[in-house]
């Protein structure tokens, strides 16, 4: 079998974090194997080790690239209503808040997607590491999303509508089938919305 070139490498690599940002928000970290990555990727298992040391690094490089994407969002949100704040964080909230983003685990927010794996014991280390460092990235972010006129969420501001907006997400996809799993998204869009 030829031996690929560096530029080929280095798209088989990028093919395999792209799908492991999709996969491990959608069934977890456990949830997918190395195997079903690289199947995802269009690649033979045995490829993986020229790629990662281990699946952990992968899990890292996932978390990268699904905050970095989650930031280009944010991004364009915020370019579309350059100087208008209140419409950027109205449209912010709303679209946290659909239905539909309870629904696409794969393309959500990687803090609500992520937060219940990372935060078990054996996921010490980079894995946490790389999360706390996404998450923080996406509350910088989120200062300019929630501003009022021209003027900056504060910082505790953030953390109050992040930690609702994610603990809404997660309980509306918990309970996912039930009534209550919508009540949960419409209970945090009315309060930040009317707030």
């Amino acid at each position: 079998m030829p031996r690929v070139s560096r530029k080929q490498a280095d798209q088989h690599r990028i093919e395999v974090i792209e799908a492991a940002s999709r996969l491990i928000p959608e069934r977890g970290i456990d949830g997918v194997s190395v195997p079903a990555l690289m199947a995802q990727a269009g690649l033979t298992h045995g490829a993986f080790y020229g790629h990662f040391p281990s699946k952990d690094a992968l899990v890292v490089a996932a978390c990268d690239a699904a905050f970095e994407e989650k930031r280009k969002f944010y991004d364009d949100i915020l370019s579309r209503h350059r100087g208008d704040g209140d419409a950027a964080r109205q449209v912010f909230i709303k679209r946290y808040t659909r239905t539909s983003h309870r629904d696409e685990r794969a393309e959500g927010c990687p803090m609500a997607a992520l937060c219940g794996d990372v935060g078990r014991e054996g996921r010490k280390g980079p894995i946490r590491a790389a999360f706390a460092a996404g998450v923080n990235s996406l509350l910088e972010r989120m200062s300019s999303l929630l501003s009022r006129g021209k003027k900056k969420a504060s910082r505790e501001e953030v953390l109050t509508t992040a930690s609702l907006l994610v603990g809404a997400l997660v309980l509306s996809r918990a309970t996912e089938g039930h009534p209550v799993s919508e009540e949960f998204l419409a209970a945090a869009r009315k309060v930040l919305l009317e707030d």
